[in-house]
């Protein structure tokens, strides 16, 4: 449970994504809730499901990935690179990436999102999908939304 400037991660909720494929925690700044609160920054936990694609997209946030467990094939830009614990991909704001889970095992890794100079306005803006939604292998397991609460509740 969260006291002062300290917060358990099990007490935290995870997301999944509307394609089943990644969830997340945001353990500082965002907008779920039960967090520690900052402005500048946001950063927490993600996990891609054993063989899932999560498919191109941009944000107007610069992002780092740091992976903790998993090995994913990792595309930014036009860069495409096989990764594993202890690999660090950073993604200008703006730039295109894609990752794709090569193992049984989920790909765990830690995310931060900042606020370039201060410029907050990169957190509101458009997360957008640069492909169609890949067709995801038969062995895939999604994540279950009927477990987590949905990243973007439907309206």
């Amino acid at each position: 449970k969260r006291q002062g400037s300290f917060l358990a991660e099990q007490d935290i909720t995870w997301k999944v994504n509307t394609f089943e494929v990644a969830r997340l925690k945001t353990l500082v700044g965002g907008i779920e809730g039960g967090q520690i609160q900052d402005p500048d920054i946001q950063f927490g936990l993600w996990e891609l499901a054993p063989h899932g694609i999560y498919h191109g997209h941009k944000h107007d946030a610069p992002e780092i990935y740091y992976i903790l467990s998993g090995r994913a094939q990792w595309k930014v830009g036009d860069s495409v690179q096989e990764v594993s614990r202890g690999s660090t991909i950073y993604t200008k704001p703006g730039e295109v990436h894609k990752m794709t889970n090569l193992s049984d095992q989920a790909v765990q890794a830690i995310w931060v999102w900042w606020a370039p100079n201060g410029d907050r306005e990169v957190f509101s803006g458009e997360y957008q999908f640069t492909e169609p939604t890949p067709k995801q292998p038969a062995d895939l397991v999604p994540w279950q939304k009927s477990q987590l609460e949905k990243l973007y509740p439907e309206s």
